[in-house]
């Protein structure tokens, strides 16, 4: 069962972003994100059975992040086209859950793409 998280866990402060890829005059792919949203977050990496049972789809989530349910946050608000940054590496979202159904916390599955180029 989902246990919803207390408010003195959002402790770790994320960016969520809109990333969207362009083609170029090179024929190559320009990559733009928008300058996002901060919210406050608690995160946990993702362990175990969780991880073995995406392997037959071959995209497994490695975090998940716990926001407050609000405009930006909701679940109909996030696609696979935004990204989380935090702690210096970029994720992709996965999907997102209205966490009990309660719209209070957004649970979001995201994938790290690796550490974010300077």
């Amino acid at each position: 069962m989902i246990r919803l998280p207390n408010s003195g866990e959002l402790q770790r402060r994320i960016r969520l972003r809109l990333w969207a890829d362009y083609p170029n005059a090179t024929f190559a792919v320009d990559q733009k994100v928008d300058h996002g949203i901060e919210r406050w977050a608690k995160v946990e990496p993702v362990y175990g059975l969780a991880n073995r049972a995406g392997m037959q789809t071959g995209e497994m989530p490695t975090h998940l992040f716990w926001v407050r349910y609000a405009p930006g946050t909701r679940p109909e608000d996030l696609t696979a086209n935004h990204v989380i940054e935090w702690n210096g590496h970029r994720y992709r979202v996965m999907d997102a859950l209205n966490a009990l159904d309660a719209q209070r916390f957004t649970r979001i599955s995201a994938k790290d793409l690796g550490a974010i180029a300077q």
